[in-house]
């Protein structure tokens, strides 16, 4: 099974905000850890003040040269465990790739992303709520079909990791912290560095001629469902 781990990535912070609007909605981070070996998405709205954590990171998929038809994000669990967590995409406005770090201002680059609103149904879900969170091993999170796609049709794929309850559906958190932590691109243990692991289809095109097949309902006058095989295939 081919595997990818992320060119760059980073954990964004913004703390200490009077208000969790304040916190979340703003454009840029106000910290940037692109060396650190863990991330930690966290809200929290202890002593009586406003955080909010994310995490980003990018990949080079220019080498994948067919259509995935599955894939996994691991991510390797490291202290907190008390946030749930949610994979979504980022925009290809963000400075963040493969080779270039990111930057604050990618903090609020998340596709379709819409200040003061609720991520569902906004942005593009790359999971879905991920509800326990194990340390010292990996957490395997299935991709959505939304993923796949990208995975197969860009040559860089961005994600981020944001904490569900609170972040992605733009909720005051309590006075408690509530995160989740797993290593980054940057621990020394290789096995512990985030990674996809994916599968390739085979067998027959999904299109003929540039046609999809779902939109073919005959061929050479037989219906398709009555079709087994063509020239044996």
């Amino acid at each position: 099974m081919p595997t990818i781990n992320p060119g760059r990535d980073a954990e964004f912070r913004v703390d200490n905000e009077s208000t969790w609007a304040l916190a979340r909605d703003r454009s840029s981070a106000e910290t940037v850890r692109a060396t650190a070996t863990a991330a930690f998405p966290r809200a929290s709205g202890a002593n009586s003040v406003f955080d909010c954590y994310r995490y980003m990171a990018a990949f080079d998929t220019s080498g994948i040269t067919g259509t995935v038809a599955s894939a996994t994000l691991k991510l390797y669990g490291y202290i907190y465990t008390t946030a749930d967590l949610i994979v979504v995409k980022v925009s290809s406005s963000a400075t963040g790739s493969p080779t270039t770090n990111f930057v604050a201002a990618d903090f609020g680059r998340i596709d379709g992303f819409v200040a003061g609103s609720s991520m569902a149904g906004n942005v593009t879900d790359y999971s879905a709520e991920i509800p326990t969170w194990l340390v010292n091993q990996y957490n395997s999170i299935t991709l959505t079909s939304d993923a796949l796609s990208d995975l197969s049709s860009l040559s860089t794929f961005r994600l981020a990791v944001v904490t569900y309850d609170y972040d992605y559906l733009n909720v005051a958190p309590g006075i408690t912290t509530f995160r989740s932590g797993f290593r980054t691109v940057n621990v020394t243990t290789a096995a512990q560095r985030p990674v996809i692991d994916y599968t390739l289809s085979t067998g027959y095109s999904n299109s003929i001629l540039g046609v999809s097949a779902a939109n073919i309902s005959t061929v050479s006058g037989v219906a398709t469902a009555n079709i087994d095989k063509v020239n044996g295939v």
